[in-house]
């Protein structure tokens, strides 16, 4: 009695019929990678040298009645890549034979009839192709059977009906849903400081219209008063008292508090403008404008007297006190007390008496009864500087919303519009079983090419596309970008209009009328007879 071998598969329960049936099918296994190999030898296919080995080992092995554990899980292994690689009968019949079955699948789960006999051959074609008895008469019949199931889904297509298609519509909305996103909160975004930076360039304009007319009639009663105090210093103290609370005294501090209130609210402007310019890297870091500081010993000397920030200083004194500068714009800006002196007004207004404020450390000079009225003189230089500031840099952002808005703006809007239209095509067409995942992705790309296109050259077709309705030019480019194709039949009517069909030339004019002469002449000819 021999010893079994180790490597002898079990019988599992001993039944005779249930060996033979496993050998059986162990047997068609091995006929089938046979001639999977053949066939692969017949269209090209390279196959492994040891898919072809596993295949002799169990070749020998169902020859020798011993068939083991390894052996039959290397005949599968084998068998599966080979079955991969040739792709019985023809990689193109296989994929045929996959969308027929996304076809009849989407027609049964959308309830459209289908013929039995259609179905059937779906059905045998499947079976020839794994039984390895592909022929063509089983190919005729499967094609017929498709055509016919194909037109009985139209418009659906076999690429549209598959689960390919529908994770790329799933991705194709996901992708163009967070591009939507971006671009509202980079539009919401933009349109915002748009419409800050409009709001002062606005508010900037006003105050300086305000301040360029109050400016010249303030200096004008600045000097009258002057005069007033000049002239009633003779009449002592009593007389200079008077003339606090005269008609022009008044008038000179209703207009003095509205100048200074316009230049803080100015130079506030002044201050935004050079925020957003810093933000977005616009013109230089400070005004060309503003005030140049000095040393901070010499700035602590300025502003030890005179009446408000070395503003009162008469240029003789400061050209005393060693500076060359315009003692009017001299450091107002450089530190938080000078400019708030600088942009405030005194209190009382063009008081008249020499006291002094209690607890003030200012040194004791030499006071003049007329000096009241250089608090408005240096309101007014303080302004010519404030302006100077708020008109330069108005004019730069004004220039930097400009661009956005003619060149920016209207490609982001048009792309935004695109992605709208696509956004609603995707849902419609996932709804129909109608995305197709390469045509679709080509044509998206298609629209949003076309509308940023629209985009940067619709400016340029505003006023022709208004036609009595008033639109901004960010709402058409919106429209454009969303009906992208309408746009470019404008384009194309428009064209037509300007360059008009070619006329025939007077050559190609006569070579057509030259045989209808002959013909005329020809009839006249046998006309006499």
């Amino acid at each position: 009695m021999s010893d079994t071998p180790k490597t002898k598969e079990p019988q599992g329960s001993g039944d005779p019929s249930t060996d033979r049936t496993s050998s059986t099918q162990l047997s068609v296994d091995v006929d089938r990678c046979e001639r999977l190999v053949a066939h692969a030898a017949r269209i090209g296919v390279p196959v492994r040298d040891a898919d072809i080995d596993a295949i002799r080992s169990a070749r020998r092995s169902l020859e020798t009645g011993v068939m083991s554990a390894p052996i039959r899980s290397a005949l599968h292994a084998a068998m599966n890549r080979i079955a991969c690689a040739v792709q019985y009968p023809d990689p193109r019949i296989v994929e045929d034979l996959d969308r027929c079955g996304d076809l009849v699948s989407h027609a049964a789960q959308m309830g459209k009839p289908l013929s039995e006999s259609d179905i059937a051959c779906l059905s045998v074609a499947r079976a020839a192709r794994q039984e390895l008895a592909w022929n063509a008469m089983t190919e005729a019949i499967f094609y017929a059977g498709m055509s016919r199931i194909a037109r009985a889904v139209a418009p659906i297509i076999a690429e549209t009906a598959s689960a390919q298609a529908r994770k790329g519509a799933r991705l194709a909305i996901k992708a163009y849903t967070w591009a939507s996103f971006g671009l509202a909160f980079l539009v919401v975004s933009l349109s915002c400081l748009l419409f800050v930076v409009n709001q002062i360039s606005a508010d900037v304009s006003k105050v300086v219209e305000q301040n360029d007319a109050a400016a010249l009639s303030m200096h004008n009663l600045l000097q009258a008063h002057r005069a007033s105090i000049i002239a009633a210093k003779d009449g002592g103290e009593d007389a200079l008292l008077q003339l606090q609370n005269s008609q022009l005294a008044l008038q000179i501090k209703q207009l003095l508090q509205q100048f200074a209130t316009n230049n803080r609210q100015l130079y506030a402007d002044v201050k935004r403008t050079e925020a957003i310019r810093q933000f977005f890297f616009i013109g230089e870091a400070d005004s060309p404008y503003k005030p140049k500081c000095i040393a901070t010993g010499a700035s602590a000397d300025k502003r030890s007297g005179g009446i408000n920030v070395n503003l009162g200083r008469t240029p003789i004194a400061a050209s005393k006190a060693g500076n060359k500068a315009d003692p009017t714009t001299a450091d107002w800006n450089c530190d938080p007390d000078s400019r708030r002196r600088a942009l405030e007004v005194d209190l009382p207004l063009l008081a008249t008496d020499s006291s002094k404020e209690a607890g003030s450390t200012k040194p004791e000079r030499a006071w003049r009864p007329e000096d009241v009225v250089e608090q408005g003189f240096q309101k007014i230089a303080v302004y010519q500087d404030i302006r100077a500031m708020a008109t330069n840099d108005r004019d730069v952002i004004l220039a930097f919303v400009g661009a956005i808005t003619s060149f920016l703006l209207p490609v982001l809007y048009a792309w935004l519009g695109a992605c709208a239209a696509i956004l609603r095509q995707l849902n419609a067409d996932t709804s129909a079983s109608l995305f197709h995942p390469e045509h679709s992705v080509v044509a998206n790309r298609a629209h949003i090419t076309t509308a940023v296109i629209v985009g940067i050259s619709i400016g340029l077709f505003s006023k022709l596309l208004d036609q009595g309705i008033e639109f901004s030019p960010l709402a058409v480019a919106f429209v454009g970008g969303y009906a992208s194709d309408k746009f470019f039949a404008f384009v194309d009517r428009l064209v037509s209009a300007i360059f008009p069909a070619r006329v025939h030339v007077r050559g190609e004019s006569a070579a057509c009328v030259a045989p209808k002469r002959q013909q005329t002449r020809m009839d006249t000819a046998k006309a006499p007879q």
